[in-house]
């Protein structure tokens, strides 16, 4: 009896080490990736990147701002963090994450769209997260989304392996590889801008058609939420840019009434002494996108031209 119960404590032993090393050598080589949207956190939690100006944002921005030309035109460094899928509530633990670790960041750019304010409950992408939920700006902005989840993912040992998609143990084995292959942090290119090589999808024009009207949601605490982060921004001497990036809006047609939500954002400017550029009609010819939202690499050209030309002459 005595013999059974010392075996069943040293196998459970050993198997706790077992998945504590696994769970140490994941997260150490989930760090290393430095491709993806992945790449992009870890650019900034492990401070190998601090660009001059600092996009934020969902994919209209990733697919819109060429960070290349926009850094041609300014002759300032430029980096695109805008993530697909990830409305401000969860990318906010990243621009305060840079806000309070980089004195080279002059310029944050918050490209914004019409379901920035409306709650959510599901997170995106945790596993690019799961390495840093001690950090507390990190674990703050996932938990607001989803605290349970995050909770759990944080506390109880091991819980990640659950909450991780297996897209968490692909970029651990890109991790190992750059690790192994010695490769330097900042190998993108693009600095994180995200070509889309198509024109128009004709599929697009049905939506447009079928799509009578589209409500927008505008939660006053998510608000007051984003003002707190610009004000922090401008504590520390940042410039801030919120802004609407070239949405197709066809002449006569409205999927999307989008006055209440320029208003709100024009009022969180002029609350917080920030800029607000309001480009969601500026660009009104289809060969420009790629949908109704997001730009082709023709278009985010275009715009990224017209975008750093305002920069250059940004007084704030």
């Amino acid at each position: 009896m005595k013999k059974g119960i010392l075996t069943s404590i040293y196998f459970a032993g050993t198997l706790f080490v077992i998945l504590l090393m696994t769970d140490r050598f994941l997260d150490f080589t989930v760090k290393k990736c430095n491709t993806g949207h992945l790449g992009k956190v870890n650019k900034i939690l492990d401070k190998s990147i601090k660009p001059q100006i600092a996009i934020f944002g969902p994919s209209l921005g990733e697919n819109g701002f060429n960070s290349l030309q926009i850094q041609r035109q300014t002759n300032k460094t430029v980096y695109n963090f805008c993530l697909a899928g990830t409305i401000f509530m969860q990318y906010e633990g990243l621009i305060n994450e840079l806000n309070e670790k980089s004195n080279e960041t002059e310029i944050f750019v918050l490209s914004e769209f019409v379901f920035n304010f409306q709650p959510r409950k599901q997170l995106t992408e945790i596993e690019n997260y799961l390495p840093y939920l001690k950090n507390k700006n990190i674990y703050n902005s996932l938990a607001s989304i989803d605290s349970e989840l995050t909770y759990k993912s944080r506390y109880i040992p091991f819980y990640k392996f659950i909450a991780a998609t297996n897209h968490y143990y692909t970029s651990s084995f890109r991790g190992l590889k750059h690790f192994i292959k010695g490769s330097k942090k900042n190998v993108d290119t693009l600095m994180g801008y995200l070509p889309v090589k198509k024109g128009w999808n004709k599929l697009e024009d049905d939506f447009i058609a079928n799509t009578l009207h589209i409500d927008i949601i505008i939660d006053s605490n998510i608000v007051n939420e984003y003002i707190k982060c610009v004000n922090a921004l401008k504590q520390k001497g940042r410039k801030v840019v919120i802004t609407i990036p070239p949405i197709y809006i066809p002449k006569g047609q409205k999927v999307v009434d989008l006055e209440p939500y320029r208003n709100t954002l024009k009022s969180i400017a002029q609350k917080t002494n920030s800029v607000f550029w309001d480009f969601s009609e500026s660009m009104v010819d289809k060969k420009y996108f790629h949908n109704i939202d997001h730009l082709n690499t023709y278009g985010a050209l275009v715009f990224s031209n017209v975008f750093a030309d305002s920069l250059n002459n940004l007084k704030q």
